[in-house]
Order: structure tokens, then C-alpha cells, then sequence
């Protein structure tokens, strides 16, 4: 059964006292994100792993994929984290799954067979993303698709539960809710969002620190990647779409990683008149991970889910099953411009 709750004199959505009742009657915890962490999983997980910690619980963040450089100080203590198989065989003697930033096993293990999600033992969502209705299992849902992130929804369950929030806890949270609002720059900074940062401010939360860590500790492979990539930058669709590729080639002659080109689908979203802004980054094993941005009116999440993808209406992302990104790119362009008000 899914539950909601919704306090009467306060617009955002709380968790309800059954779910934090699953959640402290676990003794053994695991908690996890989607594939590849971004802030808002990494921080959100860490963030709840280590209120937990204080409860005496026995708990461990799962990660799966790439995790890049400059999320690195969010895993401390080191021995909190460890990387989970891509089969989503390990599970101990897990009491309960947290699955945060996402709507459930699926989103971590991508390959999850049916008889392996039937054993899973209970488990619990955390997210808000747009709920679409198809999870099924042991689950208890504690979802606000209005909140800014899922670090913002963690800040909620951490007021309701009565936990303490100590200085890492206050900078997950603050990392988990600056990386989905862009640090305050698109129009999911709503007034609660800026609240609940606020008060991890007040409790002595440092922003520059965050933004020197997130945006300022690249490495200098990071730089040549990026001109090479910008070099591919294409404008389409009476210059509202513009479109940028990540090869294997291009990595090589950079000496770089795919981690260096977190955010690089920024750059070209920042073009005068740009709607939509499309990166194809080539990740290997056959597969192109292809990220968007989008400005209103176009929405990002209904192109990514005419793609089989998905995410938030500004920032979402599906993978093409092929190797080459150009080949990605001309599939993509197959009619896409379908989207946009202005014709070719």
C-alpha cells in the first residue's frame, strides 16, 4: 500500500508516522539511489545513512555507476559506502532497502529480473520525481513531486522523526538541495526549498564551501575535454535545440574520465534563445547516456519519456542503445522538432 499524509496548516508533504516507524524499526539498513549519484541521490542517502548512524542502526549506501570527483567529500566515512554488483545480488541480511531519489529497484539495478525483485526484502521510496504509478512490491512512499529534491524531502522526515542534525548531515542536505535548484537559479527554488536551506544555514551549514567543492575542484583533463566537446556544439530548429557530443575518441585525446564531463549539457542551454540542450555522451557497453536541459515552455521529461526515459520536467535523461553518440544524435533529431512551437 502507498501512503501519503499532508499536515493541515502546512503546504508540503510529511512523511507519515508509519513510515518512520518502518524506518526505525529496522535494525540493518541499506540505503540507495539511482544509477549514477548525482548530488541530490549521494547527498540525500548519505545524509539519511548518517541519521540513522545516530540511532544505533546498522546502515550502508549502495552506490551503482559512476560517481564524479567533486561529490567525493560527501563519502566520509568511507567505510559508510561501498559499491553494489550491477545484478543487484548482494543483499546480506538487509532488514529493510531505502531507495532515495528514485521510485524503486529498478532505477538501481537496471538488469533486475522478476524473481530477484520478488525476494528483495521490504522496502522503502523516498523522491520526487513524478510518480508514474508502476512500482508494485513491500513498499511504503514518502513523495512530494512539488518538492525541489529528495535532500529537501530528507530535511521533512529528519524534522518529523525528531533526528539531530549534525554538521555532515547539514552539508549532505545542503549539497542534495543546491545541485537539483542549481543552486538556487531555476524555478524549482521554491519558497520551501529556500526554508529548509535556510535553516540548514542556520544550523551552520556553508554555502561557499559547497560551491568551491562542486564547481571549483575540476581536473585540468576536465578543461581539454570540454573544448573538444564544445567544438561538436550544433544548433537546430530555428536555433532553439542545441546539441552537444561526448565520443571514446575524445576522452582519449583529453586523458580524461566521463566523470569530467558532468554538467558539460549546461553549456550550450546557456545560448540566447536555446530551449532545449541535449548532451550525447558515449558511457560504454554499447550504450550513449543522453542528458537534457530544457527551458519553458519545452519540457524535458516528456521528450526523455518519448525516449523511454525520464526525470524532471527541466533535467532529464534516457540511454540509447547504441555505441556512437552521432548515431544517437541523428535518431534523436528524427522528428524532435515536433516539441518546439517554431517549426524548421
Amino acid at each position: 500500500m502507498i501512503h501519503y499524509s499532508q499536515y493541515d496548516k502546512d503546504p508540503g508533504i510529511y512523511p507519515t508516522s508509519s513510515f518512520i516507524a518502518s524506518l526505525l524499526g529496522a535494525n540493518k539498513i541499506l540505503i540507495a539511489g539511482h544509477s549514477d549519484p548525482d548530488g541530490d541521490a549521494l547527498g540525500s542517502a548519505t545524509a539519511l545513512a548518517l541519521a540513522l548512524r545516530d540511532r544505533g542502526k546498522e546502515v550502508k549506501v549502495g552506490h551503482i555507476g559512476r560517481i564524479t570527483p567533486n561529490l567525493f567529500f560527501l563519502m566520509d566515512p568511507k567505510e559508510l559506502f561501498f559499491e553494489l554488483p550491477y545484478n543487484g545480488s548482494y543483499l546480506g541480511e538487509i532488514d529493510l532497502l531505502v531507495f532515495v531519489d528514485c521510485h524503486g529497484p529498478e532505477r538501481v539495478w537496471q538488469d533486475l529480473g522478476h524473481q530477484e525483485f520478488l525476494a528483495l526484502p521490504p522496502f522503502l521510496v523516498i523522491d520526487h520525481h513524478q510518480y508514474d504509478g508502476k512500482i508494485d512490491g513491500p513498499i511504503d512512499i514518502f513523495h512530494d513531486p512539488i518538492a525541489s529534491s529528495t535532500g529537501e524531502l530528507i530535511c521533512r522526515l529528519l524534522k518529523a522523526g525528531d533526528f539531530t542534525f549534525t554538521a555532515p548531515i547539514v552539508r549532505a542536505l545542503l549539497t542534495a538541495i543546491v545541485s537539483d535548484t542549481n543552486f538556487f537559479t531555476q524555478t524549482n527554488a521554491t519558497a520551501s526549498a529556500l526554508k529548509e536551506a535556510g535553516d540548514l544555514v542556520a544550523l551552520g551549514g556553508n554555502l561557499e564551501d559547497i560551491n568551491v567543492r562542486l564547481n571549483y575542484s575540476w581536473s585540468i583533463g576536465r578543461m581539454r575535454l570540454l573544448s573538444q566537446s564544445l567544438n561538436s556544439l550544433e544548433l537546430y530548429c530555428n536555433g532553439q535545440l542545441a546539441t552537444m557530443l561526448l565520443t571514446a575518441e575524445m576522452l582519449r585525446a583529453a586523458d580524461a574520465t566521463l566523470e569530467d564531463a558532468d554538467g558539460f549539457v549546461d553549456y550550450p542551454r546557456g545560448i540566447e534563445g536555446v530551449l532545449l540542450a541535449v548532451f550525447f555522451k558515449e558511457v560504454g557497453r554499447g550504450k550513449v547516456k543522453v542528458s537534457m536541459r530544457s527551458r519553458h515552455p519545452v519540457s524535458a521529461r516528456e521528450i526523455a519519456q518519448a525516449f523511454g526515459g525520464g526525470g524532471h520536467v527541466m533535467a532529464s535523461a534516457y540511454t540509447e542503445l547504441t555505441p556512437f553518440a552521432q548515431e544517437a544524435k541523428e535518431r534523436f533529431l528524427n522528428g524532435i522538432c515536433r516539441f518546439f512551437e517554431v517549426a524548421k
